[in-house]
This record gives structure tokens, sequence and C-alpha cells, in this order.
């Protein structure tokens, strides 16, 4: 997914509104299903940065984490991945 968010931004000079933008302009086919929680719906999105350029804009999706509570063997969680 976040090769498709910055295929987006490379080609429209701006992150997606949403994961549905990626999906409805076709850069892919649905949202995946997170691994950890087995939803399309519970991914997370990190917001990207204001544009210093259009500060009123809202910032778009920068990038996506897993929406899981769940720990990792490693003792993080999936979420901070």
């Amino acid at each position: 997914m976040n090769e498709a968010i910055d295929q987006y931004y490379a080609d429209k000079g701006q992150y997606p509104g949403t994961l549905d933008a990626l999906v409805t302009e076709g850069y892919m086919r649905k949202v995946p299903v997170d691994p950890f929680t087995n939803a399309a719906d519970s991914w997370q999105a990190v917001p990207s940065e204001s544009d210093p350029n259009n500060p009123t804009a809202t910032p778009g999706v920068y990038a996506v984490k897993s929406g899981s509570d769940q720990t990792a063997l490693d003792g993080t969680k999936y979420a901070d991945w």
C-alpha cells in the first residue's frame, strides 16, 4: 500500500485523502486485509505533514500502519511497525 501511496503522490503532487481514493483512482484494486486484524477497514492512516505552500489544505495519507493492538514476539506493538 505504501508503494501505491508513493505512486499517487508522484503522479498528483499530493497524498490521497483516504485509502479508498487509491482504489477509486486505480492505484489498487481494493484495500487489502490487515493480516493482524483480518479486516480491510482497520488500517491506521499516518497523516502527511502540512503543505507550507498551502497551509489550509487537509493533510493526506502519508503511510499506513496495522490497526492491531496485539504485541509481537519482540514485545513491540504491531501498530508501531
